[in-house]
């Protein structure tokens, strides 16, 4: 059974989300000609309000933009740092998986700041209107959410402000209800009229860091004032004719790019040729390099395609949880920009912690780092963690001809190899490529392939020694592609992967 949308085509812009009241707002703007930033901000926004379990004004973005005039690439990094008081020493049992002491300073209102004011046009009073409307006068609690809520453990739901932000009179919120957030409202609210800094320094930071230290958190004052957003360059890999682009570190993007580097060699060859040699490559070495990946400035020195059986060290240990979840954004324009963009509170629900005075639930984003000395991933006050976000754009001859994002922990790595192979080397239509049937790996390094995989893989994985499973899969690792594809006359082409909510609108 199809999964995604039919893709829709357009020739003034195309717009992919994990709502269809963000894909709404993201057009609503672009009709009343907003900039892509400006549709990103609106969407990213909406995002927050009708997704919390995926994404929220407290937890951290990133992105990749195309700027046709320049014909230059941009990252933008609003990934969220660990408070000053979050040394190791304080977790000598180890880094909680949930609750407060999980919480990284949030970044993505300040990375709203940083992009808008680079390449924003309209008004944030009127670009943050349409996610004020739904969480004041409510909306329908939505499917995607109430799923989530409904596989929330005891672990998140004990923690401070949860049940009083997703239950109603003892009871789950049911997919359908009236779902409003006045205080998500008031703290929206706040930061349209008065910008970042009403987050950062101003009523709603002291709201926030009051709850903060009512609960027992790590994160205070000096931390949320000093919150930056940076841009650099992306990081890129020849892929045959392509040219593939992703964040830099502390973005997990450079691990897709590795896989890419080792498909050089099968290029020419079958796709089930290409899907064995993929996951028994990933499977061997990608568990393992995930903790190499760190801050910016720190070294990350992945293997040489060339040695595909380096020394990697020991994996890291095994952490039982949900895998990550996110939400993204994926926006093109007739004039030839675009952009593609991820944000997230890390697991579902994040820390689980939710303020009632300002409506913001928290990420547990600190959970990522790594208590080993030696890790370059190592906890430190103000490092980022190493972060699951991975927005890429493929080019051929400098062009774009497809942005993607994926929800999905570090699987959003090997989503995006198979997207791409799908969509370059298959040339299947975009529908297709989203819908075909995915392989992922478990935490502790199983591959799980989706009902449909090709049989003659899972069978030769399986004398190769791989443990395979066809059963009782976790929805979440395979993620929720939304994807733009340029086609060769300028038209646009958007889909959207029904593995969890997503829209998809051109025009």
């Amino acid at each position: 059974m199809s999964r995604s949308r039919a893709s829709a085509f357009g020739t003034r812009y195309a717009v992919s989300t994990g709502h269809h009241l963000a894909s709404q707002a993201a057009a609503d703007v672009l009709d009343a000609n907003g900039t892509l930033v400006d549709a990103m901000l609106a969407a990213s926004a909406v995002l927050a309000v009708a997704l919390p379990h995926a994404t929220s004004l407290g937890g951290c973005a990133m992105m990749l933009t195309y700027d046709a005039s320049s014909r230059r690439l941009h990252a933008l990094n609003g990934s969220g740092v660990a408070p000053a008081a979050a040394e190791p020493a304080r977790f000598p049992d180890g880094i909680p998986a949930r609750g407060p002491h999980t919480w990284v300073v949030p970044g993505l209102v300040r990375f709203w700041a940083e992009a808008h004011a680079a390449h924003g046009r309209t008004p944030w009073r009127e670009l943050l209107a349409p996610a004020i409307a739904l969480a004041g006068q409510g909306m329908g609690f939505s499917s995607e959410l109430a799923r989530n809520l409904g596989n929330a453990k005891p672990e998140v739901r004990r923690q401070p402000g949860f049940a009083q932000a997703f239950l109603a009179e003892g009871q789950d919120r049911c997919a359908g209800s009236l779902y409003r957030q006045p205080a998500l409202a008031e703290t929206l609210s706040a930061v349209a009229m008065e910008g970042a800094d009403a987050f950062y320094r101003g009523a709603v930071a002291q709201r926030l860091c009051a709850y903060a230290e009512s609960v027992g958190a790590l994160m205070g004052r000096e931390d949320l004032a000093a919150v930056r957003a940076a841009w650099s360059e992306p990081v890129s890999q020849s892929y045959g004719e392509w040219k593939v682009s992703v964040m830099p570190p502390n973005s997990v993007g450079v691990l897709m790019l590795a896989q890419l580097a080792r498909l050089q060699p099968v290029l020419g060859e079958a796709r089930e040729a290409r899907l064995y040699t993929q996951i028994m490559e990933a499977s061997r070495w990608l568990p393992r390099l995930r903790d190499r990946v760190a801050d910016p400035g720190a070294a990350w020195p992945w293997p040489s395609p060339a040695e595909p059986s380096a020394r990697l060290g020991d994996p890291r240990e095994h952490r039982d949880g949900d895998p990550g979840d996110t939400a993204g954004i994926v926006l093109a324009d007739a004039q030839g920009n675009g952009l593609v963009m991820l944000q997230s509170v890390f697991q579902p629900f994040g820390s689980g912690c939710v303020d009632p005075g300002t409506g913001i639930l928290m990420n547990n984003r600190l959970y990522e780092f790594s208590l080993d000395p030696a890790a370059h991933n190592r906890l430190a006050p103000g490092k980022r963690p190493v972060h699951t976000l991975n927005p890429y754009i493929v080019q051929a001859g400098g062009e774009p001809v497809l942005y993607a994002v994926s929800p999905g922990g570090v699987s959003q790595t090997t989503t995006g190899v198979q997207c791409i192979g799908n969509v370059l080397l298959d040339g299947m239509s975009l529908p297709a490529a989203v819908d075909a049937p995915r392989w992922s790996l478990s935490r502790d390094g199983e591959v799980m392939c989706e009902p449909g995989f090709s049989a003659a893989v899972v069978e030769a994985l399986r004398a190769s020694g791989l443990a395979v499973t066809t059963d009782s899969l976790h929805p979440f690792y395979f993620g929720s592609i939304k994807a733009v594809r340029r086609l060769p006359q300028g038209v646009l082409e958007a889909a959207a992967d029904l593995r969890r909510e997503a829209c998809a609108i051109t025009r």
